[in-house]
């Protein structure tokens, strides 16, 4: 037996899915599959749904809860998962699983993210090639050899002079590509707090390994 609790939402799709956010196990199945076919393939899923469900159970992944806050131009926003449609409504965001946090939020958001980088621009009259917005897992943003600078969707999620740090950091690679001393003078050129900056941003590691 599976040992876990889990909705089952039919629909008209034509192949089974499992996801599982803030701990919450949803299966889709399509509308006329036995379920005993639903109960092998969730067993055969089994150890990745418990591994799951004990990993989204700690503290950090409080975001990833119903009805929990989500940090979004500084500001706490609702988020309700199992929705029919992706969309934010009355100030909250209602997203069919975690994972469309990313596609809501930056569908609503990414406009400020690039904003926020040109204004930079024009103030530090560092001028990258290209801005591009990815998904990383372990880092906040990169900053290429020719000039691309690529940014973690996730910089939504935090406050705002913590974004601009990181923002100003990459930006600072584009002539310094090291972390040498003439580097780090040229970000407390653009960014006198910039220690503290560093300090803090590490309370939000934890974001980049949310909504994958």
């Amino acid at each position: 037996m599976l040992g876990v609790e889990y909705e089952l939402i039919r629909s008209r799709r034509r192949t089974l899915a499992v996801t599982v956010t803030g701990g919450r196990v949803i299966v889709r199945a399509p509308q006329g599959m036995p379920a005993e076919r639903i109960l092998f393939f969730l067993e055969s899923k089994q150890d990745w749904i418990k591994k799951t469900v004990a990993k989204q159970s700690d503290p950090k992944f409080a975001a990833l809860r119903n009805g929990s806050a989500i940090l979004v131009d500084g500001k706490e926003i609702p988020v309700f998962y199992g929705a029919k449609k992706d969309e934010e409504r009355g100030g909250a965001f209602y997203c069919r699983d975690g994972r469309s946090v990313r596609k809501l939020l930056q569908s609503s958001r990414q406009l400020l993210l690039e904003e926020e980088m040109f204004s930079l621009v024009r103030q530090t009259g560092l001028e990258p090639s290209d801005v591009q917005v990815r998904d990383f897992r372990a880092r906040w943003g990169s900053c290429g050899s020719d000039g691309v600078i690529k940014l973690n969707w996730r910089l939504l999620m935090l406050p705002a002079d913590l974004r601009q740090y990181v923002l100003i950091h990459e930006l600072c690679h584009l002539k310094e590509m090291n972390h040498s001393r003439a580097f780090w003078n040229l970000v407390q050129r653009f960014c006198p707090a910039y220690k503290q900056c560093l300090r803090r941003l590490k309370e939000y590691a934890f974001l980049t390994n949310l909504y994958h």
